[in-house]
């Protein structure tokens, strides 16, 4: 008797410990993310001076999370993450080869094994460490965060080029990048305008499966009601093209997962929540900000002129692999040398591998790797889809739109949203999320928290 209550102490303490190790990675990651919308911030505002280093900010904490999480287990490592993790250690470890045989630093090769690989890790963290309250209690204080934040960029919209709300990088008077006229394009906390199209269109994302999501967990209805009001502001506020392809797949996925499930009276009730969003951002969009309408239509007309149409841009994003397969080598250039950030530390020109991200992706890593990645890309984007229609069908509807958002980094149309980092902290929240719910329900069996 004595022996089995020792036994019984000893699991306890194990799971107190556990329990422990799992909620200091919840506030780690937590933490990561808040840094990353600061960066921006002390890049242009506070600290101009270290804009570079600056860019370094969060690396020390993202590396000393991953050697914590791999030293505790606490990461996961089956399944789609070790195929994911097995991709990432032998194409860094070939981008050596590359980079010397290109002639380029080691300095360099470290800056392209980051714009790959640096933030991929913390999908399967997330997805080993967080709970069902924690999944709800992110997706809120992203909504929470939007209503500020539209108060923000709404400032920067309607402030001049040379306010300084508007400053760009290292308090840069000129960084300020006009859209049509005086109408200028809010980075929001961003330092650019890419990452926050990223991020909107995230919030997108989280908005709807929030709503998804069961009543207890919503705001009231008022609070609730002013948070989508923010991201329709921050939506409409981003002067992108993008956004709109962006937000038509996450919500068109959305609304074909719920009316798979059969019309009911509740997904009907839900659809029918889901327009009059759409309806909303559409109203604020040609009355409250006319002139920004205004501005994306003479956008639109301009670059369809230089680019082509944004179906062009889609076909151009889609299908310039191609292209790259025929004239790249086959070791390819080196990992992530198409990088701005990289081609600028190595003295490239810029756009030397491509504009495109599947382009750059053959570019840099060759024929054969830059292929397999790809597949990889492509494959994990039809699993995601699959699991949230398996999820759906469940009762669980909250996974359809991060589902849905959460392909655009990975297939072949990210780079309509283009930024220098192929795995962003924006579009890994969205990405983790469907394959943690995913296992909490085939691994530990809770699914009734999201119902």
């Amino acid at each position: 008797m004595t022996q089995q209550l020792s036994q019984t102490i000893s699991v306890w303490r194990y799971d107190q410990s556990s329990e422990k190790q799992r909620k200091f990675v919840v506030r780690v990651v937590f933490f990561i993310y808040l840094l990353s919308l600061l960066e921006g911030p002390l890049r242009k505002w506070f600290l101009p001076g270290l804009a570079g280093p600056l860019t370094l900010l969060r690396d020390p904490f993202v590396i000393a999370l991953y050697v914590y999480c791999f030293a505790n287990g606490l990461i996961l490592r089956k399944g789609i993450a070790s195929l994911w993790l097995k991709f990432a250690l032998f194409t860094s470890a070939f981008g050596v080869f590359q980079y010397s045989l290109s002639g380029y630093s080691i300095e360099g090769w470290m800056l392209g094994v980051r714009t790959y690989w640096l933030y991929m890790p913390l999908a399967f963290i997330i997805a080993a460490n967080f709970r069902p309250p924690d999944i709800i209690r992110f997706l809120k204080l992203n909504l929470w965060i939007a209503l500020p934040y539209a108060l923000l960029v709404a400032t920067q919209y309607n402030a001049g080029a040379a306010a300084f709300i508007n400053r760009g990088v290292g308090g840069d008077e000129s960084g300020a990048v006009g859209l049509a006229g005086d109408i200028l394009r809010p980075f929001g906390l961003f330092t650019y305008t890419g990452p926050n199209v990223n991020f909107t269109a995230a919030m997108v994302a989280m908005l709807i499966s929030v709503y998804l999501s069961r009543l207890r967990e919503r705001p009231n209805l008022v609070i609730f009601a002013a948070m989508a009001t923010a991201v329709a502001t921050m939506a409409i506020l981003t002067g992108s093209r993008g956004i709109y392809f962006s937000v038509a797949v996450t919500i068109g996925f959305t609304l074909f997962g719920l009316m798979s499930t059969g019309l009911k009276t509740k997904t009907f009730i839900r659809i029918l929540a889901i327009g009059v969003f759409v309806a909303l951002a559409g109203w604020l969009f040609v009355n409250v900000f006319a002139d920004m309408f205004s501005a994306m239509e003479v956008r639109m007309e301009n670059a369809s002129r230089s680019e082509g149409s944004l179906w062009n841009r889609v076909y151009y994003s889609s299908f310039t692999f191609l292209d790259a397969l025929q004239t790249a080598p086959i070791q390819g250039h080196g990992i992530g040398a198409g990088a701005s950030g990289v081609v600028r530390f190595l003295g490239l020109t810029p756009l030397l591998y491509g504009e495109a991200d599947t382009q750059r992706n053959i570019n840099e890593l060759g024929v054969i790797l830059g292929s397999m990645f790809l597949l990889l890309r492509w494959f994990t984007s039809f699993w995601l889809l699959q699991t949230a229609m398996k999820l759906t069908r469940q009762g669980l509807p909250i996974v359809l739109p991060l589902a849905g958002y959460a392909v655009l980094p990975l297939p072949l149309v990210r780079s309509l949203i283009r930024h220098s980092l192929r795995f962003s902290l924006g579009s890994l929240w969205a990405w983790c999320l469907p394959i943690e719910i995913y296992l909490l329900i085939h691994l530990h069996g809770r699914c009734h928290f999201f119902r």
